[in-house]
């Protein structure tokens, strides 16, 4: 059995199958004091702080991506790395490759403005680790490169060429 709050060897997927593998699976097990708090929401203590009472809040969006906040500041990187984990490890291993849209199907205006919100998020929380002097893994550049991927078939679903 794995001890908590350390990430399992390998490229880890429940039951091997990466076509059933949300991130919340590989999260939530590592976390002290999970509250669900709706659909695809929970609360939990946040591991990078001397937590009392839970302050860190975790989302599932639609996709699988999991969104983590901690209320007392901590950077999701930090709360990620006190249990072993990457922010790799908050994206579905498919979610890059899957499309809502039937062939020959364009985006609505509203999708890419989601899809723009939730690339640059991940834009944002690399920018901040490098602030911080860190050095990015491998698997976060590779999150980063999808993400610049995504934005720019973004800008060309409304007509910008970049």
């Amino acid at each position: 059995m794995e001890e908590k709050g350390k990430a399992p060897a390998g490229n880890w997927r429940p039951n091997g199958d990466a076509s059933n593998y949300r991130p919340s699976d590989l999260l939530l097990g590592k976390l002290d004091r999970v509250h669900p708090r709706g659909d695809g929401r929970w609360t939990a203590c946040c591991p990078a702080h001397g937590d009392r009472s839970p302050s860190l809040s975790i989302r599932e969006q639609t996709d699988g991506t999991l969104l983590i906040y901690c209320f007392a500041g901590c950077p999701a990187a930090a709360v990620l790395e006190s249990v072993g984990l990457t922010l790799g490890d908050l994206f579905p291993d498919n979610a890059a490759e899957r499309s809502p849209m039937r062939p020959g199907e364009r985006w609505v205006p509203r999708d890419v403005l989601a899809a723009v919100a939730r690339e640059a998020l991940v834009a944002l929380v690399g920018a901040e680790t490098v602030a911080r002097g860190d050095t990015l893994a491998d698997a976060d550049r590779d999150r980063l490169a999808r993400a610049a991927a995504t934005l720019r078939g973004a800008a060309r679903e409304v007509g910008y060429d970049v």
